[in-house]
């Protein structure tokens, strides 16, 4: 299907939709219709070696994702919004990873989001299938209601209510599939309090995904501008999984705490932090339904830093630097460590080294790459060896 034959028909779609709201011929509807979104390449190589040399869990692939958004003022106080996604891979590791290196030309455009929008005064209600939006999740899709209140000065209060979840290959998540398919199949609610208060900014979530997991979580940052040149950060995160009886007795409840300390300093960007997480007696259980959430993370790899399938008890450390120059070119790294301690008492440790590279051909064209590489140290003292590598192009429009 092309690109421009499903423009015009969700140009057509969403005009028609302003036709019959303001009665305006549909050649000036269309005119009111702003696009935005991003088309992104990828490639992707991960090698995993095993505490024998041998080499396993070969994977590479290219990734082509396009997003196209199109949102039309349907009335002085509604909108509508349509978002289409292409997302298609070619395997890339010459059958190493049981894939055939043939190129996909069958994937098709979907709809991701489909939603209207009202606005009265200082409050905003959207309805349909959209982009849940939580602290709990990245960019997972649901159909629901979001309704955003910003009455206060500083403050904005939401809630959201969906009765329909993503769950595909878009949603990222490690949870054992009969565990995630009877997650993504319940209800999810939530409220939230946002504000900001130069010099803090914070955030309180409260959600529940119905018969599964309660979730809670408090986010502290605090902003110092010295000067023009120099700023200084602090941020500190809590958050409480109350896992549903009914997920089975691999999962107990979850507790997880991060802090981060940062400053820029002419163009240098340096950070370090903790994070921690305990599950109740040592098992499985998680802090977030969809991919990181909002939580503060570090690395790529991130074996044991997967938010959505936790194990046992965690404590990791990590520094962080970058330093942006000739004002398109970025270089920058993290290193974390940490041990994780199982119900048994044995202990699984970590190393994770990332070196980036980013630069900025225009401020809508980007080239980035990493390279990552991750140890992790049995309680034998035998060792994985994991690496990865990533080259992206991105264009946002």
């Amino acid at each position: 299907m092309k690109i421009a034959k499903i423009s015009l028909a969700a140009l057509v779609a969403l005009g028609a939709f302003s036709t019959v709201a303001s009665a305006t011929p549909l050649e000036e509807a269309i005119k009111n219709v702003d696009l935005s979104g991003y088309a992104r390449y990828r490639y992707n190589n991960i090698t995993v070696k095993k505490n024998n040399g041998e080499k396993d869990n070969t994977t590479a692939h290219h990734q082509f994702k396009s997003e196209f958004s199109f949102k039309a003022a349907l009335d002085d106080n509604f909108c509508g919004v349509l978002s289409l996604r292409y997302n298609a891979k070619d395997s890339s590791a010459h059958n190493a990873d049981g894939n055939k290196d043939n190129t996909n030309t069958t994937s098709t455009f979907n709809v991701k989001e489909f939603y209207l929008g009202y606005k009265v005064g200082n409050t905003t209600i959207t309805a349909g299938k959209q982009t849940v939006g939580s602290f709990f999740t990245d960019d997972v899709v649901g159909t629901g209601l979001r309704v955003t209140n910003q009455d206060i000065t500083g403050l904005t209060l939401a809630a959201i209510a969906f009765d329909a979840l993503e769950n595909g290959s878009e949603t990222d998540n490690g949870l054992p599939d009969a565990v995630r398919n009877a997650a993504f199949a319940e209800n999810l609610y939530g409220v939230a309090a946002i504000g900001s208060y130069d010099p803090v900014s914070f955030q309180l979530w409260y959600a529940s995904l119905i018969d599964i997991v309660n979730l809670i979580a408090a986010d502290v940052n605090l902003s110092f501008n010295v000067s023009d040149d120099i700023s200084l950060g602090a941020q500190i995160q809590y958050g409480h999984a109350d896992i549903d009886n009914k997920v089975g007795p691999d999962f107990k409840d979850t507790d997880f705490y991060a802090t981060e300390l940062s400053a820029e300093i002419f163009g240098a960007d340096l950070a370090a932090g903790y994070i921690g997480y305990k599950v109740h007696d040592k098992a499985a259980g998680l802090v977030t339904l969809e991919d990181q959430g909002s939580f503060i993370e570090v690395g790529e790899i991130k074996s044991a830093l997967d938010y959505t399938a936790l194990e046992g008890r965690g404590s990791f450390w990590f520094l962080k630097a970058g330093y942006t120059f000739a004002e398109k070119f970025k270089i920058d790294g993290d290193y974390s460590n940490g041990k994780v301690k199982d119900a048994k008492g044995d202990k699984e440790k970590y190393q994770e080294y990332v070196a980036r590279l980013t630069y900025a051909y225009s401020a809508k064209l980007k080239f980035s790459s990493f390279y990552a590489y991750e140890i992790n140290k049995h309680q034998d003292n035998s060792k994985d060896k994991t690496k990865q590598l990533r080259f992206q192009a991105k264009y946002t429009f």
